[in-house]
């Protein structure tokens, strides 16, 4: 059910908005916070549509609770109203602004107003939701693309290839002069090396051990390519019995343990990567840690800042099926993390 939260020390401030939410949003659950610590509390379990926070209020005004939801993954989202008397103040609804609320409206307020800007923050919701979904789709065209792709390669090139080894492995040289000889040998090894570069970029585009082995399985089988290719001592850390998952959530986890493995090479100056998967609390996680050169936290942006484009795809897609992904500095290099909620299939 959608769920609008307020957060208010004054009961009748919430009895008030409860009463405003239930005329012209019957199809919304009304959920009360008399505190900041509260109000936190219960958006990390309830995750509602949109937020409602006054800002006196003691222990922990709405300043700081607001700059705390946005900080959070799971919260960060999360449209904010302010609900103030303070709002006449431009000063204070620019301090409002900055920790991160998405709008203003003063105490006593006009409920046609508050109407409108309630409008507006579910719409920008909503749109949130389509970008997250669209984001997703287009992940999935993509994987299918690189899939048909993959399976051109190997039906028509690798065998093409293939047929072509064969016939000029089946050619007798022993009556042929040392030249012809000599062109056919290496013409069989350039083909030779050919197919061999045409399974690795099937492989590359769309490993069948994914589709047909699970993701653990898919993993395994990279971490053997990236140590061989990269000289990289690698780990991996799973549960004994492992956890299936949906073909969709098994292609985003893939493709961005891809990407994390390819940031360790190319920034991380690492001689060992350790791969950890386990599962808590209705979560699937999985965790990539390098001992390399670590990472400045002062230097760690956000994904939405200048740069780190790598970082905000990451971001984007584990957000699309509604996940939690974080980097930061580990005691002996880098971590990253990432939570996606997960039915077993």
């Amino acid at each position: 059910m959608k769920k609008i939260l307020a957060i208010d020390d004054n009961n009748i401030n919430l009895e008030l908005l409860s009463q405003i939410i239930k005329l012209y949003y019957p199809e919304f659950n009304f959920i009360g916070a008399l505190s900041g610590r509260e109000g936190i509390e219960i958006a990390q379990r309830e995750n509602p549509d949109l937020i409602l926070l006054d800002i006196m209020m003691p222990d922990l005004d709405g300043y700081e609770t607001c700059r705390l939801l946005k900080e959070q993954n799971k919260t960060k989202q999360i449209p904010i109203i302010m609900v103030s008397a303070l709002g006449r103040d431009s000063v204070e609804r620019t301090k409002g602004l900055n920790a991160g609320a998405d709008s203003f409206i003063s105490k006593p307020f006009d409920q046609v107003e508050l109407k409108a800007q309630i409008n507006v923050a579910l719409r920008i919701k909503s749109y949130q939701l389509q970008l997250k979904k669209l984001n997703s789709e287009i992940t999935l065209i993509e994987e299918r693309e690189r899939r048909r792709i993959a399976e051109n390669l190997h039906d028509s090139l690798g065998q093409t290839l293939g047929l072509a080894f064969m016939n000029l492995s089946s050619i007798d040289t022993r009556e042929c002069r040392p030249e012809i000889k000599n062109t056919i040998q290496f013409t069989s090894k350039l083909l030779n090396k050919a197919i061999e570069e045409s399974r690795k970029l099937t492989y590359d585009l769309s490993p069948p051990i994914l589709y047909e082995l699970g993701l653990v399985p898919a993993i395994k089988w990279k971490l053997e390519r990236f140590e061989k290719e990269h000289k990289i001592e690698t780990f991996l850390i799973t549960e004994k019995n492992e956890t299936k998952l949906s073909k969709e959530n098994n292609i985003f986890l893939y493709r961005t343990i891809g990407e994390l493995l390819t940031n360790i090479v190319k920034h991380a100056e690492a001689s060992e990567v350790t791969i950890k998967q386990t599962t808590r609390n209705g979560m699937y996680c999985i965790s990539v840690e390098d001992n390399g050169i670590g990472l400045n936290k002062k230097e760690v942006k956000p994904p939405s800042d200048k740069g780190g484009f790598g970082l905000l795809s990451i971001t984007e897609r584990i957000e699309s099926i509604n996940g939690i992904f974080k980097i930061e500095p580990s005691k002996e290099g880098t971590l990253a993390e990432i939570e996606i909620p997960y039915i077993a299939v």
